[in-house]
């Protein structure tokens, strides 16, 4: 072996020695049944090199592992994150300058997997990580800071081919993986968003194929964290062939699930899901699935008394070109403090071709009750709060997301909601149109939901920054309204029409409507991108076909985002960003000194850009000047300028 040829390689491997980065082991499909039975193939998806150079629609994917002895493979990527901030105008007590190496997340710096084959049908896998999906639910403040400690793991598989079909049993490690969208899985929504910011699961690579992929499919090339949720234990996936039915089972922990005591697990938790999908033909199938979640009010009780459980059917059909999809179900909830208490789950979408409406039409019904409820699942739960916290664990305000009713985005899902949807996709010239409104309603009354949440898009993740760590415990800000979940930042308004001793006495109904236009074209014969997107929102207490734009909705929002990209050269894209955001309330919400209600603002311009150094380097560069003000409150501001730098390295 030559030391030369060799000699970054080592030197970053030193790197991530001397300074404890973290790995991460992902996993493909638990369908992906085909592929030969090595590490490098379990993993290779979730760690792949962008290696396309135009506009098409399938970035190609290329391995990154190479090996190094027989049997013995190694891999990986390394993503040093730096951040720089200055604020000309504070956010009530936070600080006035903030620098970080890391993004302030859980999201590894370093991938490292080394992996090999002791026989032909079984394989082992080591991982090295600081900040895991697991860790970081222990909060701030418990043991080392999350991001600063490693964390060690190692991962067996083994394959079996019996008469009856070929299975896979992978125990350990922390595997990213997803079953339905009622049992286990993380909604990616229409695809609708600002890719100005990069994400941690984004690859490295031709600096073009990313914003030519997403102008013509609506997506980018991303690993296998996207969509998906952290799950450590137990895995067994198979491959029935007499009755071609796929079998999934796990039995563990989730990252949200991780014990109800965090820091000393002495109360047991653990998961049990299970899948069996009977495959046709066409991509056509039939799934019966479980996901269940098991704790115990007190360590030394013999039964399970505090628990979830969700039992659907999952299925997909086509008929002469109209698909029909869908997932029916029903789940409960039950502790000391809530009685047993079952209901139901139905989404159904169909998507009908353009040759029968001209432009593609999907169409979408749900109804999720309010005992129907998950902290792994493609929808949020506004009614149970134990559900977030853990039964007499952690309190409310550690909650990692926003909990109650919410302005949700066109895709969204809730349960105690049911609504529908209409969305399309279509192009006109040189423009990609996407489009989608969506109504809801809740089903019951609940009388302590009294406080709303929405979402700051515009400056989301600088926002969610601010405190300086994440999970920040409860809410932050001068009126302290302001929460943080993974990569963003949410306010609470809280309802003054209320009934005596507090309670809520209207359901709400909800409304919102995306507009998307993509533009490409040429300018001194170099690729010129412009996306476009407009988000419009509110909730009121009637129903209503559109969004509302006056008083009579408690909240009503727009987020106006446009990016442009333009390849200056083949190796180098100059990146822009203009965000712009409204939000304002009625009388029956918070009121300022001057007694008026919300009246916000918030702007943002960047710039940046994105340079291949070689085809396994790229360097990433924004800079951000921003500002945020409400008019009836006087506090409630801040201003300044952040810059980022990334440099992503596959190897």
């Amino acid at each position: 072996m030559h030391i030369k040829k060799h000699k970054n390689k080592i030197l970053l491997l030193l790197l991530a020695c001397c300074t404890g980065i973290n790995t991460y082991a992902q996993q493909t499909e638990t369908d992906s049944l085909k592929q030969v039975f090595t590490p490098w193939a379990l993993v290779r998806k979730s760690l792949v090199r962008d290696n396309s150079s135009d506009g098409i629609t399938t970035p190609v994917d290329r391995s990154l592992f190479k090996d190094f002895l027989s049997g013995i493979v190694t891999g990986g990527y390394y993503r040093g994150f730096f951040y720089n901030r200055d604020m000309n105008q504070t956010y009530g007590d936070g600080p006035k300058r903030s620098m970080s190496v890391g993004d302030g997340y859980y999201d590894p710096t370093m991938f490292l997997y080394v992996g090999g084959n002791p026989t032909p049908t079984t394989s082992f896998g080591t991982e090295v990580m600081i900040g895991n999906p697991f860790q970081v639910y222990k909060g701030p403040g418990v043991g080392t800071a999350p991001g600063v400690s490693p964390f060690f793991s190692a991962v067996l598989r083994g394959n079996i081919n019996t008469p009856i079909g070929n299975f896979f049993l992978i125990a350990g490690g922390i595997e990213w993986t997803k079953l339905t969208p009622f049992t286990f899985g993380a909604n990616v929504g229409f695809n609708r968003y600002s890719i100005f910011e990069r994400r941690p699961w984004d690859p490295a690579g031709n600096v073009k194929t990313r914003y030519a992929s997403y102008y013509y499919s609506g997506a980018i090339t991303q690993d296998n964290r996207f969509g998906t949720q952290a799950f450590k234990g137990f895995m067994l996936t198979g491959l029935i062939n007499k009755i071609n039915a796929n079998i999934d089972v796990f039995y563990g922990k989730t990252g949200a699930n991780g014990g109800i005591n965090r820091e000393n697990e002495v109360k047991p938790s653990q998961n049990l899901g299970v899948r069996l999908k009977k495959n046709f033909k066409d991509n056509m199938y039939v799934s019966l699935n479980t996901f269940n979640n098991f704790n115990r009010s007190d360590s030394l009780k013999s039964t399970n008394d505090v628990q979830w459980n969700i039992f659907t059917s999952e299925f997909s059909f086509k008929v002469k070109g109209i698909s029909l999809k869908g997932e029916v179900g029903a789940g409960r909830y039950m502790s000391p403090t809530y009685p047993e208490n079952w209901s139901e789950g139905v989404i159904l979408d169909v998507a009908i071709p353009k040759k029968y409406t001209f432009i593609p039409l999907d169409f979408r019904y749900y109804t999720i009750g309010k005992s129907f409820t998950s902290n792994v699942a493609n929808f949020n739960n506004t009614t149970i709060k134990e559900v977030y916290t853990g039964y007499q664990g952690l309190t409310a305000t550690t909650s990692l997301q926003p909990f109650g009713p919410s302005l949700d985005n066109v895709g969204d899902l809730a349960n105690n909601r049911m609504g529908g949807a209409v969305n399309t996709n279509f192009k006109v010239w040189k423009f990609m149109v996407s489009t989608g409104t969506q109504i809801s309603a809740e089903k019951e009354l609940i009388s302590n939901s009294t406080v709303l949440n929405y979402g700051h898009r515009v400056n989301s993740l600088l926002w969610s920054r601010l405190p300086g760590y994440f999970p920040i415990p409860g809410m932050f800000g001068p009126n302290n309204r302001v929460g943080t979940y993974y990569r963003g930042a949410y306010e609470q308004v809280h309802l003054r029409d209320t009934l005596a001793g507090g309670k809520a006495q209207f359901k709400k109904f909800y409304n919102a409507f995306d507009f998307q236009l993509k533009y490409k074209m040429s300018v001194f014969n170099r690729d010129l991108y412009v996306n476009y997107l407009g988000t419009f929102s509110s909730v009121q207490k009637q129903f209503s076909a559109f969004a509302k734009f006056d008083n009579s909705a408690y909240i009503r929002a727009q987020y106006h985002e446009m990016d442009v990209y333009y390849q200056l050269h083949k190796n180098f894209i100059l990146t822009l960003y203009g965000g712009i955001e409204f939000v304002k309330g009625n009388s029956d919400t918070d009121l300022g000194t001057n007694l008026l209600p919300r009246d916000q603002i918030g702007k943002a311009v960047g710039v940046g850009f994105d340079f291949t150094l070689s085809s396994q380097t790229t360097l990433y560069l924004r800079q951000r000047w921003f500002s945020f003000e409400d008019k009836n409150f006087a506090t409630e501001k801040f201003s300044g300028n952040e810059g980022t730098l990334e440099l992503k390295v596959m190897f």
